[in-house]
Formats: structure tokens, C-alpha cells, sequence
């Protein structure tokens, strides 16, 4: 590592009024998790950003929540990582703790997570947990007004992003062997073997490493691994199996980026087409984009070798969770109106 370590920066919005409170509205019905999420996702490619394909920020890495230093993982990752130039977010239960105030117009960003429910069989009588989607509310930072933060200083490491990846491919106990016999990369779930075109062929050695981290992805649903039916489902392109492989394959690359410190931003040879395909399989199944982005979370962290018991999200604030609105007073209950009304149209 190098000796010196960057200073911490300090930025401040200024203090405004907070916003008049007003009598709950009527009651909201329960909102789709699973199509906010994916509308979200669908926005960003519709205005040309492919987010699994956008470079995480050089300095601080994946989105976090700035009370707690927690990194966001999965596809909350992804949904915060175009929400601001800073990767920093407070719940508006947490700016208020640190004696700030949610910019009046500033528009919240969903976090999801899943619950448990625990029910009792009627006909065999044991109990059973079924697991449901929720989401809190998070903030950029810069929507937050009456707190100067301080950002929290980077170490500085000594060995390159490129380093950092062959530490990574380099370190994974038990992976796949990896071969550059043929000009075509790919992963062969019958041989266990990841092949890769001579690395010279590549414009750059992000772009190998890169490439090399989607096979890799590929390579964690093997048996011996993560078992993941839809690496060996077989059935084409066209299938939902395949897209969901692809994708996870897609988001699991750039997770392994961020971690390496990659600039993760290539130039897809027809954006347009690959751009919409993407949306063609999003829109036709609102379960693919959260599905995919745990599946890629859950390979990542067994190629880092992170525990699977290890969980990087934070927890939300019971007050701004949706369900719990007799918790919250007035200021909180009218935010969360708002945020009910722009993530039904967002």
C-alpha cells in the first residue's frame, strides 16, 4: 500500500425549511416490488446506459450507506449506481439522526430486501417460511441538506487494478482451468474448463479480465459448485433459463470489476441491438433482473471466497419500512407518499 492516504472530503448543502406536514392520505396499495425494480432497470436502457456494463466509481467502489459504511450488494448495487455522483446514501430516519433534512423534490431510491413469513400448513400443520420482496427508501447524499460529510478517505493500494485481477482469478481455490486454445471465449460445464483468446487479441487487459470474470461467472453454477440448473438447462437461446445464466454472468463480471478496481465500461459492437434485447427479455419477465443480480452476487462472493453466511446490505430503518407507516410521523409519512407516487410511474 502506498504510505499516504487521500484526504477526506467535505461538502455541505445548505439548510432549508423542512417541508409543511400534512394529514395521512388514504391508504396505498401494497406497490410490485419486482416491477419497480425492473422499471427502473428498463429506464436506464432505454436512455442508453447498460448498468451492469457502467464503471463503478473509481474512488469509493459499489454504492454505501454513509451512516454505516455497509456496501450495497446484489441488485440494490446496481439500482443505486446511477442515482448520484457520489455513492453515498442515507434512509430519511439517518439524515434526520445526524441532524440533516431530505431536500424538498429530492427523489428517493428503492433498497429491496427479503422478508420471511412464517405460516402454519393447514393440512400437514408444520410451520413454513415463505420468503416475500419488501423495499425501504434511501437518499443520495446529495439530497441531504444540514450535514457537512465527511467522506471517508481511500486507501491507496500499491498494485494496479490489473494486478488485483490475476490476484483474484489467481487466489480462487478450486476454480476451473482456464485455456487460450481457441479464439472464442467460453465455459464448458461438461469439461469444467474456461477458454480464453490469447490476450494479446484484447484491446486492452481490462477488457481480458473482464471477459475472463463472465466465464467465470458461468463457471459457478457448475454441480461441484453453485448448482445452478439454468448453466446446464440447454434449452437455447430464446429461453429464460439462458437469459437468466447471461445476466447473472453479466452482473457477476462487473461485481468481480468492482472488486478488482476494473474500469468495467466497454464498447458493446451493436449497443443498439444488445440494448434492446435486454429490454425485450426485462419487460417480458419482471423476476429476471432480481433473480440474475443474487444469483451473480452469491458467485462473486464464492470466487472472492466471502462467506455465504456474509451479508453486505444493510438492514432498513423499521420507520421507513413500508409496512410499519404508524411508526412514522408526519414529515416521514408525507415523504413516503411521495416516494409511493414516483416509484409507481418511475
Amino acid at each position: 500500500m502506498y504510505n499516504e492516504r487521500s484526504q477526506k472530503q467535505r461538502f455541505s448543502m445548505k439548510k432549508t425549511r423542512k417541508p409543511a406536514t400534512r394529514k395521512a392520505a388514504a391508504a396505498t396499495p401494497r406497490p410490485d416490488v419486482y416491477q419497480i425494480v425492473t422499471d427502473r432497470i428498463v429506464a436506464a436502457l432505454e436512455g442508453g446506459v447498460i448498468p451492469w456494463r457502467k464503471p463503478w466509481s473509481a474512488v469509493y467502489g459499489l454504492p454505501r450507506n454513509y451512516a454505516t459504511g455497509a456496501a450495497y450488494s446484489g441488485i440494490n448495487a446496481f439500482l443505486l449506481h446511477f442515482s448520484g455522483a457520489l455513492p453515498f446514501f442515507l434512509t430519511f430516519k439517518q439524515a434526520l439522526a445526524l441532524g440533516g433534512n431530505v431536500r424538498k423534490g429530492a427523489k428517493g431510491h428503492p433498497v429491496v430486501y427479503y422478508n420471511v413469513s412464517v405460516r402454519e400448513n393447514e393440512q400437514t400443520g408444520k410451520e413454513e417460511k415463505l420468503p416475500f420482496l419488501k423495499y425501504y427508501t434511501v437518499f443520495s447524499v446529495e439530497d441531504i441538506e444540514g450535514i457537512e460529510f465527511d467522506l471517508p478517505a481511500v486507501e491507496r493500494h500499491a498494485h494496479t487494478p490489473i494486478e488485483a485481477a490475476e490476484a483474484i482469478v489467481g487466489s480462487w481455490e478450486g476454480r476451473p482451468a482456464i485455456e487460450h486454445r481457441h479464439q472464442r471465449a467460453y465455459y464448458a460445464p461438461a469439461l469444467d474448463l474456461v477458454n480464453m483468446p490469447a490476450r494479446d487479441t484484447f484491446t486492452t487487459g481490462e477488457g481480458y479480465y473482464a471477459t475472463l470474470f463472465h466465464e467465470l461467472t458461468h463457471s459457478t453454477g457448475h454441480a461441484s459448485r453453485l448448482d445452478r440448473p439454468d448453466l446446464t438447462a440447454g434449452e437455447g437461446k430464446l429461453s429464460a433459463s439462458y437469459a437468466r445464466e447471461e445476466l447473472t454472468a453479466e452482473m457477476g463480471a462487473s461485481f468481480l470489476c468492482a472488486a478488482a478496481g476494473l474500469n468495467t465500461e466497454q464498447t458493446e459492437a451493436n449497443a443498439v441491438a444488445y440494448i434492446q434485447t435486454w429490454l425485450e427479455r426485462l419487460k417480458n419477465d419482471k423476476k429476471l433482473v432480481l433473480q440474475a443480480a443474487s444469483k451473480a452476487q452469491r458467485a462473486a462472493k464464492l470466487i472472492l471466497g466471502v462467506p455465504e453466511a456474509e451479508e453486505a446490505v444493510p438492514a432498513p430503518a423499521p420507520a421507513r419500512v413500508l409496512e410499519f407507516a404508524h411508526e412514522e410521523d408526519e414529515i416521514s409519512r408525507q415523504y413516503r407518499e411521495a416516494e409511493l407516487s414516483w416509484l409507481a410511474v418511475a
